[in-house]
């Protein structure tokens, strides 16, 4: 069988860069007349299919760089900022991508669902996946970029945000507001992400002299037998005769919940307890008060994680990276001072 020609083959030939190789199939500004020549005649020499103008004309997911994610999170608002964002820095370099949906109920992948090797430049595998489905996603490209998840123990590159330092700035804001009495709410069994949460919690209680109290600690379990994820079932498990001056929330919807639920039950946000979340989704500014949250610096991320692609198309066969970006607190309404 023929080997696929890939724009890295393409790059190897003339000693260029991916991403320069990619800007002047596409017609994009910043190439050289020269360059551009050169590339397109080396495109048809090595019969590089997909190239110039025949990429507009193309169909499918072929030549496009893929986005994919589980088929029930598609449409969730932390999937679809993050899409926007690595969408837009490939374009910057003058690639195409494509937001692409797999089936939640088995680990079997056909190939129409995602193609052949040589076909897709690159795949970035957003959010929580199976190891056994990573495994066999992995030998569809040879470029492989994990975002918002990672297995320790495997052989690709990813690009996540620093969960454990996340949790210390939540308690440190909350510390430095005069707390002592601060809960956690989350599930460290839902995700890597959601357990490197819980663990810089715990730590940073401990690192600002902080009591842990066990009644303030809700590690559900959101996810039911299906894998669908149930965050509302907080609502009936909460205590609310006994509660800790501040939460610090393991996502974005899990505050929601929470903040929903206290104010159902006449309790004060932030007046009689704070709330931080985590991921900072657009509605954070929206609920009443609107809720500080750590920033998941998601364009940060994305260009990290878009470079690395290029990075890995001209190493093929260098170490593994792993990139943990530090966020921010996005501070708004809901955390006040104990008095």
């Amino acid at each position: 069988m023929t080997k696929k020609v890939t724009l890295y083959d393409i790059s190897k030939r003339l000693g260029l860069s991916v991403a320069a190789v990619s800007k002047a199939l596409r017609g994009l500004e910043g190439i050289s007349p020269d360059t551009r020549k050169a590339v397109i005649e080396t495109a048809k020499k090595l019969r590089y299919k997909s190239f110039s103008e025949d990429f507009p004309g193309s169909s499918g997911t072929e030549g496009r760089v893929l986005f994919v994610v589980d088929s029930r999170f598609i449409t969730d608002p932390h999937t679809l900022a993050s899409y926007y964002y690595v969408d837009k820095a490939l374009k910057e370099i003058g690639f195409r991508s494509a937001l692409h949906a797999i089936s939640a109920a088995d680990d079997d992948i056909p190939e129409e669902q995602i193609g052949q090797d040589g076909d897709i430049p690159a795949l970035f595998l957003f959010g929580r996946m199976t190891a056994a489905k990573t495994e066999k996603l992995s030998a569809r490209s040879k470029t492989i970029i994990m975002l918002d998840h990672e297995f320790p123990y495997s052989n690709i590159d990813s690009v996540i945000v620093n969960h454990y330092e996340g949790a210390f700035l939540a308690v440190r804001h909350f510390v430095q507001h005069g707390h002592t009495r601060i809960g956690y709410i989350g599930d460290k069994r839902l995700s890597s992400g959601f357990l490197e949460r819980y663990r810089g919690f715990c730590d940073a209680l401990n690192f600002w002299g902080v009591e842990f109290r066990s009644e303030y600690m809700y590690d559900l379990r959101f996810e039911d037998l299906f894998g669908d994820v149930h965050f509302n079932l907080l609502t009936d498990k909460l205590n609310y005769g006994n509660l800790p001056t501040a939460f610090f929330c393991a996502n974005d919807p899990i505050a929601f919940v929470l903040n929903h639920a206290l104010t159902a039950q006449g309790i004060r946000t932030p007046e009689d307890v704070s709330i931080i979340g985590f991921d900072n989704l657009d509605s954070c500014q929206w609920q009443s008060p609107p809720i500080s949250s750590l920033d998941y610096q998601r364009e940060q991320i994305s260009a990290q994680a878009v470079n690395l692609m290029l990075w890995r198309m001209n190493n093929p066969d260098a170490p593994f990276n792993k990139i943990a970006v530090k966020p921010s607190l996005a501070v708004r309404n809901s955390v006040s001072s104990i008095k």
